[in-house]
C-alpha cells in the first residue's frame, strides 16, 4: 500500500507562495525555516523537505525518524546533504527504504543561459572591454590580442555532464550554430526520466552528434580533443574529483572556453591558470564554482584578464523556490501512487 505522505517538515526559508503551494499539497506542514527539526514532530514526519543541507545535525540517526520516507533537497547538489551525519550514517549502514531527492531541473531557466551569456561574453570580449570602460572611463578599440568578435556558428561545445543542465544548455548552444557533443559515464545516449520543465532540455538525447565515455580514457580524449567550448555541469563525486587534470585540460583545442557550472572541485585552480597563461590552450574561463569555494580575496582568478569568476550564483533566478517547492510536490504525488520519485540520489554513487 502506498504512503498517504500526510505529515511534512520544511526545513528552509520559502517565499509565502512556494509555502502555501506545500501546504496544499499535505494535511500537516511544521514550517522551521532555521533548519531545526524538533524533537516533539519528529515520529510522525513522513516527509522532509530541505537544503543542501540535509538533516539538522542535532538528528543523530534517521532511526529518529521512524515515519520519514522521503528527504527532498531544494538544490541540485546533493554533497553538503550525503555528509550530514545522519544521512552518511544511513548510507554506510547501506539504507534504502528512505529515498533522498535533489532539485535536478530547477535551474534550467538560468545556469544555461549564463553559459550562452559567457560564451558570447568572452567571444566578445566583453569583460575586458566593460574593465576598461569603467574603471579607465576612455575610448579605446585596440585589444591584446586584437578585438574581434568570434563566432558560435560552426564551433564544437562539448557537454560534460549530459543531466538537466547539460541538456538545455545543449539546446540553446545548438541554436546559436554550434556542433554539440556530450560526455558522460555510459558514452551512450539516453532518455531524461527525471524531472524537465515543459519546453526545456533534449527528452529523447538527440541533440547531441556523438557520445563519449568519462570512464574510457581514449573516448574521453576524443571528446575533449573537439571541445571548442567545454561546458562542465558534473556534480562532485568521488569520480568526479579533480577530473579534469593538467593533461586532460591540454587535449582542448587551441584557445578553448571552460565554463564550469557544476562543482569547482572538477579541475585544480593552479592546473586551470597554467592553462590560461601564453603558451597554454584556454581563450578563457567562467567559473561559477571554484577551488577551492569560496575563493579566497585576492586569489590570481579573481583578477585574471581571462577570466570571468561569479560567486556560485548562475542558479539564484527568480521563481527558483517555486520551481523547487513544485518538485517537491510532484515527488510527494508520485510516493503517494507507488511510482519512482523524481531526481533520486543514488548513496553510494554521491549523486
Amino acid at each position: 500500500m502506498s504512503p498517504a505522505l500526510a505529515t511534512a517538515a520544511v526545513l528552509l526559508p520559502l517565499p509565502e507562495a512556494a509555502l502555501a503551494n506545500l501546504r496544499a499539497a499535505f494535511s500537516t506542514v511544521h514550517y522551521h525555516p532555521d533548519f531545526t527539526l524538533p524533537s516533539s514532530i519528529r515520529s510522525s514526519v513522513e516527509f522532509i523537505y530541505t537544503s543542501n543541507r540535509g538533516i539538522p545535525h542535532n538528528v543523530s540517526s534517521l532511526s529518529d525518524l521512524p515515519s520519514l520516507k522521503h528527504i527532498q533537497l531544494a538544490s541540485a547538489g546533493a554533497d553538503k546533504a550525503l555528509a550530514s551525519p545522519a544521512v552518511k550514517a544511513y548510507a554506510a549502514a547501506g539504507g534504502h527504504d528512505v529515498t533522498l531527492g535533489n532539485a535536478s531541473g530547477t535551474h534550467v531557466i538560468s545556469i544555461p543561459n549564463y553559459v550562452v551569456g559567457t560564451v558570447i561574453a568572452i567571444y566578445h570580449q566583453l569583460h575586458t572591454q566593460i574593465i576598461i570602460a569603467r574603471n579607465e572611463k576612455r575610448w579605446d578599440a585596440t585589444f591584446d590580442p586584437k578585438y574581434y568578435a568570434r563566432k558560435t556558428w560552426g564551433r564544437t561545445a562539448g557537454m560534460l555532464g549530459y543531466g538537466a543542465l547539460g541538456r538545455e544548455s545543449a539546446r540553446l548552444l545548438k541554436a546559436h550554430g554550434m556542433r554539440v557533443i556530450a560526455a558522460n559515464t555510459s558514452g551512450k545516449a539516453s532518455p531524461e526520466t527525471e524531472y524537465v520543465m515543459p519546453g526545456t532540455g533534449d527528452e529523447d538525447g538527440s541533440i547531441p552528434d556523438a557520445y563519449y565515455s568519462t570512464k574510457d580514457e581514449a573516448s574521453f580524449s576524443d571528446f575533449l580533443k573537439q571541445c571548442d567550448v567545454l561546458v562542465a555541469s558534473l556534480p562532485s563525486t568521488p569520480a568526479t574529483r579533480f577530473l579534469l587534470t593538467k593533461e586532460r585540460l591540454a587535449l582542448l583545442p587551441k584557445d578553448a572556453l571552460l565554463i564550469n557550472v557544476g562543482r569547482g572541485d572538477l579541475v585544480s585552480s593552479a592546473d586551470l591558470l597554467a592553462a590560461l597563461e601564453p603558451g597554454g590552450n584556454l581563450l578563457g574561463a567562467a567559473l561559477d564554482v571554484t577551488d577551492p569555494e569560496p575563493l579566497p580575496d585576492n586569489h590570481a582568478l579573481w583578477s585574471h584578464p581571462k577570466v570571468i569568476v561569479t560567486p556560485h550564483l548562475s542558479g539564484d533566478s527568480e521563481d527558483e523556490m517555486l520551481i523547487a517547492a513544485d518538485i517537491a510536490i510532484a515527488n510527494a504525488d508520485k510516493i503517494r501512487k507507488g511510482e519512482r520519485p523524481y531526481n533520486l540520489v543514488d548513496y553510494t554513487k554521491g549523486y
